[in-house]
């Protein structure tokens, strides 16, 4: 499949049944995190701090470990992230995002999306695992990881993980810092 320079697909190619959600140009993939990681597979807390910030992926692991130094280590990779510091990094890079609130029994990601979560971006931390989605509505939401780029929210993208913090990107992700 031949991609334009704003992201945009320029030849038809999907299975059967696949829907095309595209990625706002500018928005990083998950291969471009991947280089930027020496060509190794990016940790989901660092990878979806950038994505969320615009910062480069070993600068998001650099912001974790200012906010919490405590509790990473001073060198090698940022392994396991934790929604407090990934929402202390965007509140110091003025990121601006809202708390969703979630019932007790939390909800499926899938659960979440097609019981009316309102349009717009997340960044989500469902069971084992961080991202960012866009919640298009009615029932439609693409996922961006450190494994995915504007997937089709499904069973197989985390559709079935359970949701345990969610926030509002209020302004969507930034595109670079």
């Amino acid at each position: 499949m031949a991609d334009r320079q704003d992201g945009r697909l320029t030849e038809a190619g999907l299975g059967a049944g696949a829907a095309l959600i595209e990625r706002p140009a500018g928005l990083r993939s998950h291969d471009e995190l991947m280089a930027e990681n020496g060509g190794l597979v990016p940790w989901c807390g660092p990878a979806t701090l950038a994505l969320a910030s615009g910062l480069p992926y070993r600068a998001a692991s650099t912001m974790l470990r200012g906010i919490a130094p405590d509790w990473y280590p001073g060198s090698g990779p940022v392994v396991t992230a934790y929604w407090r510091d990934i929402l202390g990094a965007l509140e110091h890079l003025d990121v601006a995002h809202a708390p969703v609130d979630l019932p007790e029994r939390r909800p499926s990601l899938l659960g979440l999306v097609r019981d009316g979560l309102a349009p717009g971006w997340y960044l989500l931390r469902v069971t084992d695992h961080f991202l960012l989605l866009n919640n298009q509505g009615f029932g439609l939401a693409a996922v961006h990881d450190n494994r995915l780029t504007a997937a089709v929210l499904t069973a197989k993208t985390h559709g079935r993980r359970r949701v345990t913090h969610a926030a509002q990107l209020v302004s969507g992700p930034r595109l670079r810092f």
